[in-house]
């Protein structure tokens, strides 16, 4: 798989941090995400802490073969809202800290995608778009009001899909900052034009920047699944093949027979 990650300096929309995780967790499995949210934890982010221990639990969880991606990328949500929620100082009145994130654990062909809040994920295929994940919101505009986040909850399941990446797939996640300034037929376009994952990420921040001056973050990760022979279609010929070469060898063992005996007679 290709991945460009891209991020614009600016100003953070709804006050607001973003951090973001691309690399190997273990030998063949790649994890994508991204966060955006507010508040501190130990001087850092809380997008920063729940995007670590993301990849935290994800580390240990999946270098095991029998384990099930989905319920190792549930159970590392679960992990990252513990973390920001002890840490929070959050109660019933206030809500010292939280934040949106999207991950994507790459197995191979298959990607499992987690989501709360308000961040996202697209699948582009064969030049149409489709949106992965589906906001914890209400509202629009500057009234729009978060529903789930990471950190506001003592408990929280994330919002799971799972699919089967084809040769030529892109997957995109992108923070609430960017996608605010940009829509769907745009992201689609982006993908169109552009060969590569870094094309991608440039022109949809160059895009972001025209618009406004908000920060905001995009990955874009390109699937290239080498074509493997189709085994199951190749049986058939291989069986008839071996039926054609068994009928030859008997008919010429006949028709040595028939000869010997023609010449003893």
């Amino acid at each position: 798989m290709e991945i460009a990650v891209g991020s614009r300096p600016g100003v953070p929309q709804r006050g607001g941090d973003e951090a973001y995780v691309a690399e190997i967790v273990a030998p063949g499995i790649v994890l994508l995400a991204v966060a955006h949210g507010f508040g501190r934890i130990r001087e850092r982010s809380a997008p920063a802490v729940a995007a670590q221990a993301v990849r935290d639990s994800l580390r240990r969880r999946v270098r095991g073969e029998r384990r099930d991606p989905r319920m190792a990328l549930s159970a590392a949500f679960s992990a990252a809202n513990a973390r920001v929620y002890a840490h929070s100082g959050s109660t019933d009145d206030y809500v010292a800290s939280g934040s949106s994130l999207t991950a994507a654990l790459i197995v191979g062909d298959h990607a499992f995608v987690g989501h709360v809040g308000a961040t996202r994920a697209y699948l582009g295929r064969d030049g149409a778009l489709t949106t992965l994940t589906t906001d914890d919101a209400v509202g629009e505009g500057a009234l729009r009001l978060l529903t789930r986040t990471l950190g506001t909850q003592p408990t929280l399941e994330p919002a799971l899909a799972h699919l089967r990446l084809m040769h030529g797939d892109a997957l995109v996640l992108s923070s609430g900052a960017l996608h605010e300034l940009l829509d769907d037929d745009e992201i689609a376009d982006a993908l169109r034009a552009s060969a590569s994952s870094e094309d991608v990420t440039a022109r949809l921040l160059a895009i972001a920047g025209i618009r406004g001056d908000g920060a905001g973050t995009v990955i874009v990760g390109r699937a290239f699944n080498e074509v493997t022979p189709d085994t199951k279609g190749r049986r058939p010929q291989v069986r008839e093949a071996t039926i054609a070469l068994v009928a030859m060898l008997i008919a010429t063992v006949i028709a040595i027979i028939l000869l010997h005996t023609m010449f003893s007679v």
